[in-house]
């Protein structure tokens, strides 16, 4: 997980210079480890963040001190949507799950990564 992240960044600091004309200075999340289930239900199976081998991204910030948030930027037709929908896309390649806001409604503000067995980009 944290190997696939700091490529991840890497990967990030790549597309926002091409889609935004600034670097990256840092990745905002939600967090990473939280002993639940999937979806916080009561019962089912354990989640990636219960080992904590996910991480939910919510936004970035650039080196320019510009905010791009999923929540915000994901559903316009801006530069700052196209980053995100690069850096979702980017991320499809480093983790072997990536969901977004397209995926369901638990996931309109963030970017869940992790590196379970599941293999989805959504």
């Amino acid at each position: 997980m944290a190997a696939a992240l700091y490529w991840y960044e890497s990967e990030v600091d790549r597309v926002a210079q091409e889609h935004l004309g600034s670097g990256l200075a840092r990745i905002d999340h939600l967090g990473s480890y939280a002993c639940r289930n999937i979806n916080g239900a009561t019962a089912g199976w354990r989640s990636q963040h219960a080992t904590a081998n996910a991480i939910d991204i919510s936004g970035f910030v650039l080196s320019d001190g510009r905010s791009v948030s999923v929540l915000a930027d994901w559903a316009h037709d801006t530069d700052e949507a196209r980053f995100l929908r690069a850096a979702h896309k980017s991320a499809c390649s480093l983790f072997n799950t990536v969901l977004g806001p397209e995926y369901n409604a638990l996931h309109a503000d963030h970017f869940h990564l992790d590196m379970g067995r599941l293999r989805a980009c959504r």
